[in-house]
């Protein structure tokens, strides 16, 4: 299975490359960044990253969109039949190799667990399609269909791309591994914005 692996990056200087390291290039088909137009100097690091890495592919915005229009574009551009979407400050912890060993095909979505940086753990189940939606998950692309990332006050941008994907019923696989690290809480996160009522 070919695994397009996806970031937004907006002033990531100080995360991107523990995160691109994280993944897998065994596994990864293609690694698409889409970086939000950080004013530090991220894009230059992607470009002497993409030096050592041929899956690398940068896009970019001249200007700030938001995550979601940067997930969005992320998705619009992956060519993999699966695709993995990873936050610019987060990183895959090594248990993720197993998990993407087990992408055969057979499911729409293959769910991991995932844990914070203050040892919180978020435990993926069936009993909780629509809560819970962030990034447990490696989504068949096709499947994804008219699934999108969207901006509102009430909710982060992944809650409408997740109701989309489980109102399509889709057929999961759950792992049980933690193979994700989440940098939370931080400030100015999407999280954080929603829970401030900033966004």
């Amino acid at each position: 299975m070919k695994i397009s692996f996806l970031t937004p990056a907006y002033n990531s200087e100080e995360w991107i490359k523990i995160m691109l390291d994280s993944i897998p290039k065994e596994y990864a088909y293609e690694i698409i960044v889409c970086d939000d137009g950080s004013t530090d100097k991220t894009v230059e690091l992607l470009k002497e990253y993409e030096k050592t890495c041929p899956q690398l592919k940068i896009i970019t915005h001249e200007a700030n969109r938001g995550a979601s229009e940067s997930y969005n574009r992320c998705i619009a551009e992956a060519t993999g039949d699966y695709v993995a979407i990873i936050d610019s400050d987060d990183q895959y912890l090594p248990p993720i190799r197993d998990v993407l060993a087990q992408v055969d095909g057979e499911y729409d979505i293959y769910y991991y667990n995932m844990l914070t940086k203050h040892g919180l753990q978020f435990v993926k189940s069936k009993d909780d399609a629509y809560t819970w939606c962030g990034q447990f998950k490696i989504i068949r692309r096709s499947f994804i269909g008219d699934a999108v990332f969207t901006t509102r006050k009430d909710f982060a941008g992944d809650w409408d791309f997740n109701r989309v994907l489980m109102d399509n019923n889709p057929k999961c696989k759950y792992t049980g591994l933690f193979a994700y690290w989440y940098n939370y809480p931080r400030e100015t996160s999407e999280s954080d914005l929603h829970l401030r009522g900033l966004k």
